[in-house]
């Protein structure tokens, strides 16, 4: 058996779902908005023919050369969307953790008041004395997409922090969590419980942990398109500004060749929408990827 154990590991592909979906998925995908943009701006494409002899060795060197250019690119937009998609949203939001916590206790209809004070919160943290410049540098990097966060806040569009997870859930897996060990602590807004929690569900349950998985992945999908769409933003708001003021600006990436004012504004407000509904989409697999975790730590049996 050990020797078909290790036959197995050696077939085993070197990448994983994530490298697949993230990284090479989303590489691939910024390369039609890359192209538009930088195309609108003059930028001379790279060459990847290196002349090497013979024939078919040059279309394998290209061939690599680009798959690997297009998986770094993957892992640039995943780090950007790190920094200025996932770090925004937790220091406004609060992580999925706590926003699942929270969720639990209110009501039906005071989840879009639990989630604006989350919003006031996070604001007034982002703008301490120790984190106003780095909370002034992401806030500012999402700019052009203000409108859209202006009208999520006011009609409250906050279903995706909709958690299935009752509080009677929540007050089972507490008394789990400190029955295991009298040092990990309860769960708590002002606690770090839910790593813990995590790396029990990780390390003994295969099925729950291959779900989360899954919404890991998809998580990290739309965190990139996000960060894509937010780039293509900025480009769209200029020329939207460009256009507002006489200037003669490059055509959106929506505008099917029409070159009016208004055909400029319905690219911007497409791709803004667009990318709400991927921010929604991140957060929400965010959000199930903690309630299988709780659900399968409160409801696996040993």
């Amino acid at each position: 058996m050990s020797g078909i154990e290790s036959v197995k590991d050696l077939i085993k592909p070197p990448f994983a779902n994530y490298d697949i979906v993230v990284y090479f998925g989303c590489g691939l995908f910024s390369l039609p908005f890359m192209m538009h943009y930088t195309g609108s701006l003059r930028v001379n494409p790279t060459s990847f023919n290196f002349g090497i002899e013979p024939a078919f060795v040059a279309t394998l060197v290209t061939t690599l050369t680009v798959l690997f250019s297009v998986y770094i690119l993957g892992h640039i937009i995943a780090y950007i969307g790190s920094q200025f998609i996932e770090k925004l949203m937790d220091s406004f939001f609060g992580k999925a953790s706590t926003i699942v916590l929270l969720g639990s206790r209110v009501k039906q209809g005071s989840l879009n008041q639990m989630i604006r004070e989350q919003l006031r919160k996070g604001f007034a943290k982002n703008f301490t004395k120790s984190t106003w410049l780095s909370g002034l540098v992401r806030c500012l990097s999402h700019l052009p997409a203000l409108p859209s966060y202006i009208l999520i806040f006011v009609f409250g569009v906050f279903g995706f922090y909709r958690t299935r997870v009752s509080d009677e859930v929540i007050k089972v897996a507490d008394e789990k969590v400190q029955n295991l060990s009298a040092h990990h602590a309860s769960i708590r807004v002002d606690t770090q419980w839910f790593k813990p929690l995590e790396a029990i569900v990780i390390n003994n349950n295969p099925g729950a942990t291959a779900r989360m998985y899954n919404y890991l992945v998809i998580s990290g999908l739309f965190r990139s398109v996000c960060t894509i769409f937010l780039a293509s933003l900025w480009f769209e708001f200029v020329y939207l500004v460009s256009k507002f003021w006489g200037l003669d600006a490059p055509e959106g990436l929506l505008m099917l060749g029409n070159k009016s004012l208004l055909f400029q504004f319905v690219s911007y407000a497409s791709l803004s929408l667009v990318y709400a509904f991927s921010l929604f989409s991140y957060l929400k697999f965010q959000r199930r990827y903690v309630e299988d975790a709780i659900f399968a730590f409160v409801f696996t049996k040993g």
